[in-house]
């Protein structure tokens, strides 16, 4: 019989499983075909690569050239793009509805609410009226009414940014103090939990500079419909200063579509 003191010894433990990748991490590798098909399933993420291409289009025939040759294709191209993000942005102002019928916690106060009113309603209403815009445009309805159709939705846009913009100054004003009160903790060089606040830390960063961004996309779109409303005079009579914001204001969004997705 075999001495069961020289038995084989105990198989050495398997290592520890390496820890899961941080949320950075994995968003990084994420499949670009993937990411791509999530974006363009989303009715924004279309909407905004059609609103790069017509204000690019806008940009090309404000240019000392003219575009040359194309200036005629480029000019109805930009004129259908137009039309279609208006048809495509049907029934959005349904999103703008349900925001004012829900209370939210983040408009605490009465001004809050009054801006988030202004926001949302301003918005809201832009969209609903462009829905008359499309009509009038595609034919259905008296081409007549389309002026008149358009200066309402152009106040209607200013103010629901307006409102939006100094409800994301507030947000930011939030978000800043916010940051100044965890940076001393973050500084004092304590091990526990240490991991965690630099996660919150990059977390809150990153907010806040979508925050900014989103302000500079308000403020674009802001001087769009201010164009709009003194029907383009003064500065605002400027072809190119008007596509170069409506191109900003593309740009940011998709942006901040993307990386939501």
């Amino acid at each position: 019989m075999a001495d069961q003191s020289q038995s084989s010894p105990n198989p050495k433990p398997l290592p520890p499983p390496p820890p899961p990748p941080r949320a950075a991490a994995a968003a990084a590798e994420r499949d670009f075909l993937l990411h791509l098909e999530a974006y363009l399933a989303r009715r924004d993420g279309v909407d905004k690569l059609l609103k790069i291409a017509r204000y690019a289009a806008k940009i090309a025939l404000s240019s000392p050239s003219g575009a040359g040759t194309l200036a005629p294709r480029l000019k109805a191209f930009e004129s259908s793009v137009g039309l279609s993000r208006k048809a495509f942005r049907l029934g959005k102002f349904v999103q703008d509805v349900n925001a004012l019928r829900c209370p939210s916690a983040a408009a605490p106060s009465a001004a809050d609410r009054l801006l988030a009113a202004a926001a949302y309603g301003g918005e809201g209403l832009y969209y609903f009226v462009e829905q008359f815009v499309w009509l009038a445009k595609a034919g259905l309805i008296p081409a007549e009414l389309a002026p008149r159709l358009q200066r309402i939705s152009a106040w209607a846009e200013l103010v629901g940014y307006a409102g939006s913009i100094a409800l994301k100054l507030k947000e930011v004003k939030k978000i800043r103090s916010t940051i100044e009160s965890k940076t001393p903790i973050s500084k004092s060089g304590k091990c526990d939990g240490i991991e965690e606040e630099e996660e919150e830390m990059k977390r809150l960063r990153e907010k806040l500079l979508l925050k900014h961004l989103s302000i500079v996309q308000d403020l674009a779109d802001g001087l769009m419909a201010l164009g709009d409303v003194r029907e383009a005079k003064g500065f605002l009579a400027s072809p190119l200063l008007m596509a170069s914001a409506g191109l900003l204001s593309a740009l940011i969004s998709t942006h901040k579509n993307w990386i939501a997705c």
